[in-house]
């Protein structure tokens, strides 16, 4: 079974200020909510928290992150992409039940679920998310 799982990441950088101005830090409990956090297309499995300073030609520089290790849900994949898309196909062989004399009929409905297949792609394109994932047998 493949499990599809990404790591997406959040960093505070300070550019502008060096830790001898500006010094942060992560505290006891850096993260709150993440355990009732829920994403329709994601289960967050884990956090990590990562503090470094970088040497900088102009001085010393702190870089604070948060990586967020996500599942990717099936189920909605499932509900918003082929469901609707089995529908519409079965929709589509209504066709062989219309008189093969009626060619207008069937010329009307093969223009319709051709669109709305088409229609359904480009929505399917533009709502799914545009992150990279990890492949991971288990």
């Amino acid at each position: 079974m493949f499990v599809h799982t990404t790591v997406q990441y959040m960093f505070l950088i300070s550019d502008g200020y060096t830790v001898s101005d500006v010094v942060m830090y992560w505290k006891e409990t850096p993260v709150r909510g993440v355990d009732e956090a829920e994403l329709p297309q994601f289960t967050i499995i884990g956090y990590e928290t990562n503090d470094r300073k970088e040497k900088l030609a102009t001085g010393n520089y702190q870089r604070l992150s948060l990586s967020f290790k996500l599942q990717r849900n099936i189920g909605y994949f499932v509900f918003q992409t082929y469901l609707p898309s089995i529908l519409i196909v079965m929709l589509s062989w209504v066709s062989f039940w219309i008189n093969h004399e009626a060619t207008s009929a069937r010329v009307a409905l093969g223009n319709y679920i051709t669109n709305k297949l088409t229609l359904r792609n480009s929505s399917v394109n533009r709502t799914s998310t545009k992150v990279c994932y990890l492949i991971q047998t288990s």
